[in-house]
């Protein structure tokens, strides 16, 4: 029998991944549910609210790809948004709060490496991810210290503190964490695809909370995102042939 292999930030995930091997998935699938397992395991880190880079070399005929799934800047974005009335850069605006936010990729990088190249349904790879979020996870000394690092902005949002700043401070390792928010939206993403995510209720509820804390989000930058499909770059290194990640990823070029 042929040996797999799955590497990712959290067990938990990696257990997804061969949860979904061990059902006649592919490595493609598998990676979706390792995707999907760390949005829910690493909120610090990873989830849906991002973007994501996916870099897949299939075996059967060699084709290569970068999936894009990077954010994008609203419509309404403008040049000078992070700018003083003198033209002075406010980093605050730029990194913290409503106007920071870029539209989410992951979920659209996600549907797009599961029906192109996968083998199951997405209610099939997402299950493990929705399972976590409701039946809960184990919560480890990482998240608890990447919450803290955080925990002065995330005291600004009433629903970001209340999951993950019970009592004011982040939950302590060992602590079993559920999130039935992120298994509903998970749950509309394995029912619909891309509309269960970029139109619906989750992008209703998604721009409406983004304007109501001084955002400036519409359903229509929701409507309008897509994940896009890139040539890898490659090059050669001492007899090899590296295949790596073209821009926006910044880690290709600078190899």
């Amino acid at each position: 029998p042929q040996a797999h292999g799955i590497a990712s930030a959290n067990k938990q995930a990696t257990a997804a991944g061969f949860e979904i091997l061990a059902q006649g998935g592919n490595a493609f699938d598998a990676a979706v549910a390792v995707s999907a397992a760390l949005a829910v395991v690493e909120p610090e880190s990873s989830g849906l609210g991002g973007g994501g880079f996916f870099l897949l070399h299939r075996a059967t005929d060699g084709k290569a790809v970068f999936v894009d799934a990077r954010e994008k800047a609203p419509l309404a974005a403008t040049r000078d948004m992070y700018l003083d009335a003198a033209g002075n850069p406010q980093r605050e605006r730029s990194v913290n709060g409503p106007l920071a936010a870029g539209i989410p990729g992951l979920p659209a990088g996600l549907v797009l490496v599961a029906e192109r190249y996968g083998k199951l349904p997405l209610k099939q790879t997402l299950a493990p991810a929705i399972r976590l979020a409701r039946k809960g996870y184990v919560w480890s000394d990482k998240n608890a210290a990447m919450i803290g690092f955080r925990a002065e902005q995330l005291a600004k949002s009433p629903g970001a503190a209340e999951l993950f700043l019970p009592g004011g401070k982040p939950p302590k390792a060992g602590a079993r964490m559920r999130n039935r928010d992120i298994a509903a939206v998970l749950e509309r993403i394995a029912a619909d695809g891309h509309a269960g995510f970029y139109g619906g209720k989750t992008a209703r509820t998604l721009v409406a909370g983004v304007r109501a804390a001084g955002g400036i989000w519409s359903e229509r930058d929701l409507a309008a995102y897509q994940a896009v499909e890139r040539e890898p770059l490659r090059f050669a290194y001492r007899g090899q042939t590296i295949l790596t990640a073209p821009p926006p990823s910044s880690g290709g070029v600078a190899l």
